[in-house]
């Protein structure tokens, strides 16, 4: 029986700075909604804050090492949020579909994306410059605060609240689109590849653009296949 063509969407490096995401940053956002939150119970808030610092030490230590170690997947990554075209306006509007096929069970015609769709620019341009935001303020509120002027540590605090709220109810809905589209949770969580048929359908114009085959004795031509260059 032949097996089904694959393609690599998320190499290694990716994925484990994902898996760190998940170990640094969400703990550190839903601590942070308990501390937003101030609920009744002081000992509960300062348990929430000691989760809230190690999530934050993890996600901070992760994202050094991840554009240290892997400076090309964060350069094609910020090449990949950056390019936008009408496709991608029209894409929005109508919500990549994703309205209709989980309410109504029924697929509308959406255009043609590359390898991440307008969605995953959007959170990918959020998480991004509010992620920097999140660890810069952060930080300097918790370790500089003594010398930081009155004044802007007030909008820091203000800024990582709003912001670091913003970022995390993304994050959750973010988390539970992968959910819903099995593949894409399946490869960032698995081995990183993916159906190509999966692909041809949800990122037509990736593997149009920068798909090319692998030709070896252990790789049949048409079973193997890898993206031209880092994408």
């Amino acid at each position: 029986m032949q097996q089904e063509p694959r393609i690599l969407r998320h190499p290694l490096a990716s994925r484990i700075f994902h898996w760190s995401l998940i170990l640094g940053f969400l703990p550190a956002a839903l601590s942070g909604f308990v501390i937003w939150w101030k609920p009744e119970g002081e000992d509960f808030v300062n348990l929430a804050m000691r989760i809230h610092i190690i999530g934050a030490t993890i996600f901070t230590v992760a994202s050094i090492l991840f554009t240290i170690l892997a400076t090309d997947r964060v350069v094609a990554f910020i090449r990949h949020i950056s390019e936008w075209t009408m496709h991608d306006v029209r894409w929005l509007m109508v919500g990549g579909g994703y309205m209709h096929k989980i309410v109504f069970k029924k697929e509308i015609p959406v255009p043609p994306m590359d390898k991440m769709n307008s969605g995953q620019k959007s959170m990918g341009a959020l998480m991004l410059h509010g992620g920097i935001f999140l660890m810069v303020s952060g930080w300097l509120l918790y370790a500089f605060l003594p010398i930081t002027p009155r004044e802007i540590a007030y909008w820091l605090g203000l800024g990582h609240e709003w912001i670091g709220l913003l970022l995390g109810v993304s994050t959750l809905a973010h988390i539970g689109l992968g959910i819903y589209n099995q593949a894409e949770f399946k490869s960032m969580f698995g081995d990183g590849t993916i159906p190509l048929a999966v692909a041809e359908k949800h990122s037509p114009l990736w593997v149009e653009r920068h798909v090319e085959p692998i030709v070896s004795d252990d790789a049949p031509q048409e079973q193997a296949l890898q993206e031209q260059s880092l994408g």
